[in-house]
């Protein structure tokens, strides 16, 4: 195994700590069946022989034998005989396949595909065989980065942090002894997972837990995902398997589906990864066991709620609700995906997948939106950064027939998909205001120019104190980038950096935190075109410091940003903070700073009244592509003061260079007009707050841009005007507001 994968980062699929999940999972309406402490315990906890072959349709004609058994008190005898019919039983069987073990790439496919899929793939064998091997001798990867040699007997209530606990009862560390059965054959391996599931069974209502209102074992989030591991275990033919271990399997399936249904039944809608895979386990578990009397009401609840979160979660473009581009987006699109695998292979309800069909290929377009030039997946909100999957995208390509994505794939990620011909996206700039993302790009090549920009809603802990923040990467390289988060929750970083709004590239006022809960981008304003992308927008995040902020970005494709914020200011004594966060090293030029090496970026204000200050934080890694790496970074932060009924303003160029720093001046004309002036010409650039006119030009627009070769005007881009006059003759004009370019003529 190599170091990467040895280091490899199970990812958290929720926040544990502060978080809030539309119920407790230790309190309960009135009308469920789980506020009574009695039902917990005996139809769930411990459940009884009697209550177990009760709930299971014996009189059907392939179970007699258990039937038998039961009648004459023999319940060793119906287990066995429960196991004889299991091995015999005729139903799909498949196994979920993950990249290098990571918790948010699962994706089931049956037996001989995982073979053929590993026999081109050896590094990823030796992987699950290297992991594999390490559980056999009780050395588990648990969670995070935490690797625990238990000896010779696992302890299930051990502790590993405070969200690490539930973590581990996830059991994803087990996925491997699956997979290296069905790659190699061997029985030590199911029989490892048999040890461990028995163990595990008999410790499981006394674990402690470390937060008051969630059961390790018994809430949602556990219970959707653990018992995918035990029932792709158990459809795996082990002869050695102890007649109590089907008796275990049985009472440990029946009693999760029965705590699922009480809460989607109950509960309600509720927004959010966490219903979604107890949803999804309750559908599991009801087309994996239709012999229990409860399955088909299993099924019609959790396909409810399912259809009310892909109906209600998913963006128009695609995006997912939490806004976490990696984490969540994947956790919730592979559900679907895999919920689709387990309608079509149990061959029901076409109409649902049907409708997953239809829909959830726009998620695929958004991921392709998102991805930078690196192949890399943003690090927005409780996302981590990293080399973002590409089986699940020539999956979702292949699934929703989507042949460009073949394209970006070779481009960005270098991979070959034989008697595959297709053409690029037809963008490469995208405004997606449905999910609160703008992305700016030049092409899609992995040395295109490149900005992510975050204005979306706020849904729950997982998003973060931003707004209105970006990242940058240019020629094959990051060049600004958000924090992101640690490698799990109990980092100790995770709320006093990673979500605060210092750790992101946006202005801050008096370093607080915004008000994020009830705030998002406004008046939002975006144009593009082939040699010019323009985006504003505007939050009250610090409205109750008395601070309007809006931010304009215009992009001068293919070369340069600039970025101005204007900031209106009631107060006195407020400290206003234009944060830059870079993960290449930065030295001083002139009143701005430059990468000391390329590729690298000059980031220059267009004046020097600001007071400076540098310092580093931590960040998702930009060199250690596994998610959940962190690395040091440098950042920038430019200070002003303001006072009361004050309008400030921040107005810096971002000019990314590929071999060598170029010779560039930024300079402000007054405070709506400034200059970019390079070897190749000088860039007038306007910001009007109003009607606009000087020497040379009259606009309404709200941005203009004229380009000077040779020292003339040679052309102009215009975005929402209604008029352009140069030297008193009119260039063009509309009656209503619009974007236009072209040239300036004598």
């Amino acid at each position: 195994m190599n170091a990467m994968s040895l280091r490899c980062a199970l990812i958290a699929l929720s926040v544990l700590s502060g978080t809030k999940v539309g119920v407790a999972q230790l309190s309960f309406s009135d009308s469920s069946r789980l506020s009574t402490p009695d039902y917990r315990e005996q139809y769930i906890k411990n459940i009884t022989d009697e209550n177990l072959f009760g709930s299971l349709r014996l009189d059907r004609p392939e179970l007699n034998a258990i039937q038998t058994a039961v009648r004459r008190g023999d319940s060793a005898g119906a287990y066995q005989a429960w196991g004889a019919y299991w091995g015999t039983k005729q139903q799909p069987r498949y196994i979920t396949y993950t990249y290098r073990q990571l918790l948010d790439t699962d994706l089931l496919m049956d037996y001989d595909d995982l073979r053929a899929y590993i026999s081109h793939r050896a590094d990823e064998k030796d992987t699950i065989l290297a992991r594999a091997g390490l559980v056999l001798r009780n050395i588990i990867h648990t969670w995070g980065d935490a690797v625990i040699d238990f000896g010779s007997l696992v302890d299930f209530d051990r502790e590993i942090g405070r969200s690490g606990k539930y973590g581990f009862h996830y059991w994803g560390w087990s996925r491997p002894l699956n997979s290296a059965y069905v790659i190699t054959g061997e029985e030590k391996y199911l029989a490892k997972f048999d040890e461990l599931f028995n163990r595990w069974y008999e410790q499981r209502n006394s674990i402690t837990r470390g937060f008051p209102e969630l059961d390790v074992v018994y809430y949602e989030l556990g219970l959707g995902i653990r018992n995918r591991m035990f029932i792709e275990y158990y459809m795996l033919p082990y002869a050695g398997r102890p007649w109590y271990t089907h008796e275990r399997m049985l009472k440990t399936v029946l009693g999760a589906a029965r705590w699922l249904y009480e809460l989607e039944r109950c509960e309600g809608y509720r927004s959010g990864n966490w219903q979604i895979h107890g949803s999804y386990m309750l559908v599991q578990i009801a087309l994996t066991f239709p012999e229990f009397r409860e399955s088909p009401e299993w099924l019609r609840m959790g396909l409810q709620r399912l259809e009310e979160h892909r109906e209600r979660d998913f963006f128009a473009d695609g995006g997912h609700s939490e806004r976490s581009p990696r984490n969540y987006t994947l956790a919730t699109y592979l559900s679907y995906r895999n919920l689709y695998f387990l309608l079509t292979a149990h061959k029901t309800r076409d109409d649902i997948a049907r409708n997953i069909r239809g829909s959830m290929g726009w998620t695929i377009d958004w991921w392709i939106t998102m991805l930078a030039p690196t192949g890399e997946i943003p690090a927005i909100n409780d996302s981590h950064r990293g080399l973002f999957p590409a089986f699940v995208l020539r999956d979702g390509a292949e699934f929703f027939q989507k042949p460009e994505v073949y394209s970006v794939l070779k481009s960005l990620f270098g991979t070959e998909q034989d008697s595959v011909q297709a053409a690029m996206p037809l963008f490469a700039s995208r405004h997606m205001p449905a999910s609160g993302f703008t992305i700016m790009r030049t092409d899609w090549t992995r040395d295109a120019l490149y900005m992510n920009i975050n204005y979306g809603k706020w849904n729950g802990a997982h998003t973060h104190s931003d707004l209105l923040d970006f990242e940058i990467y240019g020629y094959g390289k990051a060049l600004a980038v958000d924090a992101g988060i640690g490698l799990t929750y109990d980092d100790p970083l995770y709320i006093p950096w990673y979500k605060s709004s210092r750790a992101h590239n946006m202005v801050v006022v008096n370093d607080r935190n915004m008000e994020r809960e009830t705030v998002e981008g406004e008046n939002i304003l975006w144009s593009s075109t082939p040699s010019l992308d323009y985006f504003a927008g505007e939050h009250r995040g610090y409205a109750h410091l008395g601070v309007h902020h809006r931010r304009h970005i215009a992009f001068v494709k293919p070369d340069y940003w600039v970025v101005l914020d204007r900031l209106k200011c009631e107060s006195a004594d407020t400290t206003l903070s234009w944060y830059f966060h870079s993960p290449t090293s930065l030295l001083t030029l002139g009143q701005g700073f430059r990468s000391s090496s390329a590729p690298g970026i000059i980031v220059l204000p267009a004046t020097d009244n600001y007071a400076v200050r540098t310092g580093v934080g931590m960040a998702a890694s930009t060199r250690d592509l596994m998610p959940g790496k962190t690395q040091p970074i440098n950042w920038i932060a430019f200070d002003q003061p303001t006072g009361r009924d004050a309008v400030k303003q921040f107005v810096v160029l971002l000019y990314p260079f590929r071999t060598e720093k170029p010779s560039v001046r930024f300079d402000s004309i007054t405070e709506e007009h400034f200059a970019v002036r390079t070897s190749l010409g000088v860039d007038d650039l306007y910001f009007p707050q109003d009607a606009f006119e000087d020497d040379l030009i009259a606009t309404d627009a709200s941005f203009l841009l004229l380009r000077h070769e040779a020292g003339r005007p040679t052309r102009y881009h215009l975005v929402n005007g209604t008029y352009l006059n140069s030297n008193g003759r009119s260039l063009w004009q509309s009656n209503t507001r619009g974007s236009t370019e072209g040239t300036l003529l004598e």
